[in-house]
């Protein structure tokens, strides 16, 4: 296993660097995922009262 030094370049392009790096990445990319899904569960409960909303009256006396 290899120790950070202080050197610039075994800091910033050494393996302890990209694994953070990556370790930050893929939790910043997991919690963009999340919020996407999040909204969009947003958006389709929105179109469904709003698809009722704009239904026929025909349509809602026969769904009750």
């Amino acid at each position: 296993m290899r120790l950070a030094t202080l050197h610039l370049e075994t800091a910033r392009y050494g393996d302890v660097y990209r694994a953070g790096r990556l370790a930050r990445l893929t939790r910043q990319m997991i919690r963009h995922i999340k919020r996407t899904d999040t909204s969009a569960q947003k958006v389709e409960q929105a179109l469904a009262r709003l698809a009722e909303a704009n239904a026929p009256m025909d349509r809602l006396t026969l769904h009750q």
